[in-house]
């Protein structure tokens, strides 16, 4: 291969020694041709590498452009899927709705006076809120001040009388009064102190004088024990006497005469003592007749000063019944409000004017701890509503968005449809609050009866999902039942 290379290139060194014109001109035109080609083949090559580039910008493209929308098609995938998850598992309150007002929770109140009387003081007005026990309007009943009066003044009179009659059962040396009657009935307690000082000084009287007739008795048994020793010490001495004659009188040197004398003087002294041995015990028993007199008359006097004060007590509990209901006839000239609420209707509104017994006088709508909310209820709504559900009730007069509602439970349901002036039925119920007014920033807005509001009844929770689904599920179901 090396030689054939080296003939070749000897065979170029001595071919153009022999070449013609016309072989000349060819060659010519074949390097024309050749370098046309060339260039061509240039241009190719250059358009080539033109294409190769541009090939190589798509081919980037072609790569990049699946990547950016492999991305958005995942985040579009992820984004279903997570409110596929959210829309299953998140719920809303599914709640029945009706239209009512805000009722009184308790039966207007009629307030009445049952004896009447003249009006004296008018306290309150249409509209305003009272609380319980607050005094509304003042009736003067004449009669009944002037017998509460003078009973009051019969009933401390008593009283006086009582503490009198007590001191004296009790055997007190003196009696005492309370400051009440001291100031209210002076004159009683001066007469009942005169009774009892009068009192006293009777039984101390009367005890003086049993007491001398006890000592007078007492003297009297001294006395016959005196005069029963002497009788005994002279029959003593009669019988030594007798004793010292009797032998001389047997010897005859003294006359009988003399021991009969000293016999009939023995027996008058015997006789004697006999007498004043049986006056002894009558003695004695006058002494207990009069000591049992002395101790009667301290007992006599307090059975009677308790007998006395059995009838008084008797008389004060009369008395106190009668001031009782005098007590409750006064109070009620004062017109109180019986329960919490607002005046709804003044009847009467003039001073001095005359109240007939059991004539109506002030109407109060109660305000409870609590508001009741009545509503209508459409019969479509009703199935799934029972006592005890939660409510939200929304006052129409705030707006919600700002001041929110109450929240409630429902307590009551009306046992069948009832039907308006239009002809339209409905379902009445009833809902109770726990609050009695809105509160926002410190501020209470009052919630009164007959304000209009909407009722929210929860009734169950649905998912997000199954409320998106229930419409295609229930065209599904009505579009099965197609002929």
């Amino acid at each position: 291969m090396a030689d054939d290379k080296q003939n070749k290139e000897n065979l170029g060194k001595i071919e153009p020694e022999k070449k013609t014109a016309e072989q000349i001109a060819a060659e010519k035109m074949a390097q024309a041709l050749q370098g046309q080609m060339q260039g061509e083949q240039g241009k190719q090559q250059k358009l080539r590498r033109n294409l190769l580039d541009r090939t190589g910008d798509i081919l980037t493209a072609d790569e990049e452009i699946p990547l950016s929308k492999h991305i958005q098609l995942f985040a579009i995938a992820a984004f279903f899927f997570s409110f596929i998850v959210w829309a299953s598992f998140a719920e809303l309150d599914e709640v029945t709705r009706g239209q009512g007002k805000v009722i009184p929770s308790k039966e207007v109140q009629i307030l009445q006076n049952l004896e009447g009387g003249i009006v004296e003081e008018i306290l309150t007005w249409e509209g305003e809120e009272v609380k319980e026990g607050q005094v509304l309007m003042r009736l003067r009943d004449v009669s009944a001040a002037s017998d509460f009066a003078s009973n009051k003044t019969r009933s401390l009179a008593l009283r006086a009388s009582i503490a009198r009659l007590e001191a004296e059962a009790e055997g007190d040396s003196s009696v005492t009064f309370s400051e009440e009657i001291i100031r209210e009935v002076p004159d009683s307690v001066e007469e009942e102190r005169r009774s009892f000082r009068a009192n006293k000084r009777r039984l101390e009287d009367q005890r003086q004088i049993l007491e001398s007739q006890l000592r007078q008795r007492r003297q009297e048994v001294v006395e016959i024990n005196t005069r029963i020793q002497g009788m005994s010490d002279q029959i003593a001495l009669a019988q030594q006497e007798k004793s010292q004659i009797e032998p001389a009188v047997r010897k005859g040197s003294l006359p009988q005469l003399e021991l009969l004398k000293l016999d009939q003087r023995l027996s008058e002294l015997r006789s004697e003592l006999n007498a004043m041995e049986s006056s002894l015990p009558r003695a004695r028993s006058a002494i207990g007749e009069v000591q049992r007199r002395l101790d009667d008359l301290v007992s006599s006097a307090k059975a009677d000063a308790q007998k006395e004060l059995t009838e008084k007590l008797a008389e004060m509990q009369t008395i106190d019944k009668t001031l009782s209901a005098l007590e409750d006839r006064k109070v009620r000239t004062d017109i109180r409000s019986p329960v919490a609420g607002i005046i709804k209707d003044l009847k009467v509104t003039t001073i001095g004017g005359v109240v007939q017994p059991g004539q109506d006088l002030i109407e109060i709508v109660p305000l409870d701890d609590k508001l009741l909310v009545e509503a209508q209820v459409k019969p479509s709504d009703i199935a799934f509503l029972y006592p005890g559900q939660d409510a939200m009730v929304k006052i129409t007069a705030y707006d919600f968005s700002i001041y929110g509602g109450l929240k409630g439970e429902l307590v009551d349901i009306s046992a069948d449809t009832i039907q308006d002036q239009e002809g339209n039925s409905f379902y009445r119920v009833r809902v109770r609050t726990n609050e009695t007014s809105l509160k926002r920033k410190g501020e209470v807005l009052p919630i009164i009866p007959g304000m209009v509001a909407s009722v929210d009844i929860l009734t169950g929770k649905k998912t997000v999902m199954e409320y998106l689904i229930k419409p295609f599920i229930k065209t599904l179901k009505n579009s099965m039942n197609e002929r």
